[in-house]
């Protein structure tokens, strides 16, 4: 996991990987204003954006997700956003919901060493498929929340080498 903020990003840029700094400046880059909630190219299927609006809610009233496929990038244009963060280990229990490749997600309940992250406009959140996350959760009060989802498929990272 990576966690970032787009005021540091050109500081930033020079130590990410280059699939990595080619979504980061899709999103620090583009006017989201302009747009509305739907999913655009930016690599065609392996590398898009999906702009999303969403109520958040508790941490009990969402499950966890965990990729093997796709990278998510999250992206807050508006409002609060905690995202629950686990590295998938031995304590990990077994999904409520195993993996379906169609999703790619498997889906989790309880995470016993889920961390809260708590992000704000202009963050960032890099995810790699081994991470366990729980996006859209509310720290305190429930509110409306405007994000960016870049899913980058993992195969790209492996054409970059």
């Amino acid at each position: 996991m990576i966690i970032g903020h787009r005021d540091h990003w050109e500081a930033e840029r020079a130590f990410a990987h280059p699939v990595i700094r080619k979504a980061v400046d899709y999103l620090t880059l583009t006017d989201f204003a302009s747009l509305q909630t739907g999913q655009y190219p930016i690599q065609g299927e392996d590398m898009f954006a999906r702009i999303i609006d969403l109520n958040t809610v508790s941490k009990d009233e969402r499950l966890a997700e965990k990729h093997e496929q796709f990278f998510d990038i999250h992206y807050l244009l508006e409002g609060d956003e905690t995202i629950g963060w686990s590295l998938q280990t031995g304590g990990i229990p077994s999904p409520v919901e195993p993996y379906r490749q169609d999703q790619d997600a498997a889906l989790y309940g309880d995470i016993p060493s889920e961390m809260p992250i708590r992000l704000t406009p202009g963050s960032y959140m890099v995810l790699f498929p081994e991470d366990i996350h729980r996006p859209g959760l509310a720290m305190e009060d429930p509110g409306t929340v405007r994000k960016v989802v870049v899913k980058i498929n993992s195969a790209l990272f492996k054409l970059a080498d």
